[in-house]
């Protein structure tokens, strides 16, 4: 009598409970079933940070993130996954606020980020791929960046410091001398600010010379003889193919950096000087335009310190997905960006004079700056 008691019981309470519930909450999918659809184009970017075409494209090449319907769910839509990794990427809201935007966990939303980043870092390779590079691509960039105003230039390199929240464990490797805790994203980029090459993950202790010292970048430059023998005479010196950075770097014969500062400068130095800014901008175009489409980047990352790195390579990756579908950042997008930067940490500048003693880097960079002279 009792044993039956028992299972009239539970019987009645599973019925009272329902097995829904037992699943999950009930959500609102009003966001992404009736608000999406009815978005006009210039919304949909606005909200997504890719064009509805780009956004079909992505879904084509990220098949892996798919799920399969279960006994007890449906499974969340290829589409909706790619939605909410390119929306939680795009807005600097937390993830709570895109679970309830979406109808989803804020757990299935950190998982669904994550799966669509190392699916974006397994299937966009090629659009980071200049390394080695063809003869062809090496004369289309040097023309590029000959249009900008410097000569036998195939990429401008720096470093990019991002937010992060370190363990404690770990924290002091990853404190910046300006007081916050950051990585590095050391990358190389062409005349159209589309990189070439990426270093993530140095801890933000490190400046941006020793990172490239010990990167695959320099070794490459300093070893290959592909820029060597494309090769053009200047003012009676060979220049190769070389690389341009800022007064972080150390000059030498495969990476030109501005003259030394100092009182009554020569108009040759000052005219290299600009000149060499002026073409260096276009990384600084391209952090900008990263942090301006991926806002999770420019804001901080607030996701476990192992997550980081496959966030900002995806980022990367997608950034010059977008130059290649002719895509691009809006200007909005930028100015806003700019604008929190204002109040955010600042990025920590560094300054060396390592190479000014070596005599083929100067000969070469003398070269140059009379030429400009002409």
């Amino acid at each position: 009598m009792k044993t039956k008691f028992i299972a009239r019981t539970t019987l009645s309470i599973a019925s009272a409970i329902g097995t829904r519930q037992l699943w999950k909450f009930d959500r609102s999918n009003n966001f992404w079933e009736q608000d999406v659809p009815a978005m006009d184009d210039t919304k949909f970017k606005e909200n997504f940070r890719f064009s509805r075409e780009s956004f079909k494209k992505i879904c084509e090449k990220v098949q892996t993130i798919a799920k399969s319907d279960t006994n007890m769910r449906a499974c969340i839509a290829l589409e909706k996954r790619v939605a909410i990794g390119l929306f939680a990427l795009g807005s600097s809201a937390e993830y709570r606020t895109v679970a309830n935007l979406f109808g989803v966990g804020r757990s299935t939303v950190g998982e669904i980020v994550l799966d669509f980043c190392n699916a974006v870092c397994q299937v966009f390779n090629k659009y980071i791929s200049s390394y080695p590079p063809t003869i062809a691509e090496i004369k289309e960039t040097v023309n590029g960046f000959c249009n900008l105003g410097f000569p036998q230039c195939f990429g401008a390199v720096d470093g990019c410091h991002i937010e992060i929240q370190p363990r404690r464990e770990e924290a002091v490797d990853y404190y910046n001398y300006k007081g916050w805790y950051s990585v590095v994203l050391l990358a190389c980029c062409d005349h159209r600010s589309k990189f070439t090459y990426i270093n993530i993950g140095s801890a933000g202790r490190n400046n941006d010379s020793y990172i490239f010292e010990r990167s695959s970048l320099k070794k490459f430059h300093e070893f290959s003889d592909i820029f060597s023998r494309q090769s053009k005479a200047i003012g009676g010196v060979q220049v190769p193919v070389l690389l341009i950075g800022d007064s972080a770097f150390r000059l030498s014969r495969y990476i030109m950096k501005p003259f030394p500062y100092k009182l009554n400068q020569p108009n040759k130095e000052k005219d290299f000087n600009y000149r060499l800014s002026k073409c260096r901008r276009v990384i600084e175009n391209a952090f900008g335009q990263l942090k301006a489409r991926f806002r999770k980047v420019g804001r901080g990352l607030e996701v476990a310190p192992e997550n980081v790195n496959v966030i900002i390579k995806a980022c990367c990756m997608l950034h010059n997905f977008s130059k290649v579908e002719n895509d691009d950042v809006r200007h909005t997008w930028v100015r806003d960006a700019k604008s929190a930067a204002s109040t955010a940490p600042s990025q920590p500048r560094y300054t060396t004079r390592a190479g000014e003693n070596n005599v083929e880097a100067k000969v070469i960079r003398d070269a140059i700056a009379l030429s400009f002279r002409k």
